[in-house]
């Protein structure tokens, strides 16, 4: 930690403030509902330009080292970026937890800064059905080049919304429980060659006895190959092999908030999809099952598809076919379909997310299901590379 004299600070701080700062109407305009899926929200994001003071001279009693160490922001700071003054206050408190905690893979370097939870604690509230979420948990991340040529701006051509950061539970397989499931947010903005984001979803402090992290991937969505997760033991580690920005941080909740009723609580409005049906996890349950290994929804490999194939029934019109040339983006899929009460709307599917680029086949990768009726989202990869998603029901 660099200590510097408090009038140096004062001035250098004074020096490198931006002289505009982003319109609150603005900022309050661009916050938008998270669009459904298929029984999962897709967190939103916005992004807000700030305009970056030039500093043309460096003060004689500065020094470039000493610039260095001012470029952060802290975490109050990033809250008050996005005209959040009242999550900037709360984060200035003793209930915020500061981090810090920096990884560095591929071209970036990625910082946990801190994080705090409470309920009300935002200018902004999130509204869900005609109901505002006011129990939320915020963190804020870094990201940065570690050659330390600049980040593009929120506001550039160059600019690409593609990371990912989300909250894991520990016991919970974190490719069918992430920030998705969890009415999550982000607002991002690049201040100084940083940037820096604002990561909100309902308040976990709840988990604090069983253990959360927090990860970040160089993707939009979630990649089931990025990290590992332990059956027997609950724990989320890293693929070391994984080629791709996998950081993963544990979170350090206080302890005292852990809730094991509140927990299984959000557990089933998670799994639920939060769509008003009660959860299923546990409907078949019948014996004395760990129910935190029941927690947990199926695996991609235990959806059998030559099971489906020869059991199910093909939902004609929900066979949706995509070019090959749609292999490295994010397929927009909406069938539209509605089996005995299930409703399945619109999705957002990652091809290379179940596919390597000459990898052919088909595979099962969502599922629906009350209980009793199910219905299956089916991928396949054409050999001449064109994709094919369709849908089948019990």
């Amino acid at each position: 930690m660099i200590i510097m004299d408090t009038k140096i600070d004062s001035l250098l701080k004074e020096a490198l403030t931006p002289s505009e700062k982003p319109d609150v109407k603005l900022n309050q305009e661009i916050l938008r509902k998270a669009v459904e899926g298929n029984n999962m929200r897709k967190p939103f994001f916005k992004t807000i330009p700030v305009i970056a003071a030039l500093a043309t001279a460096v003060l004689a009693t500065g020094s470039l080292t000493a610039y260095g160490a001012w470029k952060y922001l802290s975490t109050d700071q990033a809250a008050e970026e996005t005209g959040n003054k009242k999550l900037a206050d709360t984060f200035r408190e003793k209930g915020a937890v500061n981090i810090n905690e920096s990884q560095e893979y591929g071209d970036y370097k990625i910082t946990l800064m801190g994080t705090v939870s409470g309920d009300k604690i935002s200018d902004y509230l999130i509204e869900d059905n005609g109901q505002f979420l006011t129990d939320r948990t915020y963190s804020v991340i870094s990201i940065e080049k570690k050659d330390g040529s600049p980040m593009p701006d929120t506001s550039d051509k160059d600019y690409e919304n593609n990371f990912l950061a989300s909250p894991f539970i520990k016991g919970e397989d974190p490719a069918f429980l992430n920030i998705y499931y969890m009415d999550g947010g982000c607002s991002s903005f690049v201040k100084d060659g940083v940037e820096y984001r604002l990561v909100d979803h309902d308040n976990i402090e709840a988990f604090a006895g069983r253990g959360v992290y927090l990860g970040v991937l160089g993707d939009t969505f979630y990649d089931r190959k990025a990290y590992n997760f332990n059956k027997t033991t609950g724990e989320i580690t890293r693929n070391e092999s994984y080629k791709g920005i996998n950081a993963l941080f544990k979170l350090p909740l206080d302890q005292s908030k852990a809730d094991e009723k509140k927990a299984e609580e959000l557990l089933a409005k998670w799994y639920s999809g939060n769509s008003g049906k009660e959860d299923t996890r546990n409907e078949n349950n019948k014996d004395n099952k760990n129910p935190q290994e029941e927690a947990s929804l199926p695996e991609e490999d235990e959806w059998d598809w030559n099971k489906i194939k020869k059991d199910g029934v093909l939902i004609k019109s929900s066979v949706k076919k995509y070019p090959a040339e749609q292999f490295n983006e994010i397929i927009t899929y909406n069938p539209g379909t509605e089996w005995k009460g299930l409703i399945i709307g619109e999705m957002s599917i990652s091809i290379k997310e179940y596919f390597d680029k000459d990898e052919y086949g088909t595979k099962a990768i969502s599922e629906a299901s009350d209980g009793e009726n199910n219905i299956y989202t089916v991928l396949k990869h054409n050999k001449d590379g064109s994709i094919t998603v369709s849908q089948y029901h019990n």
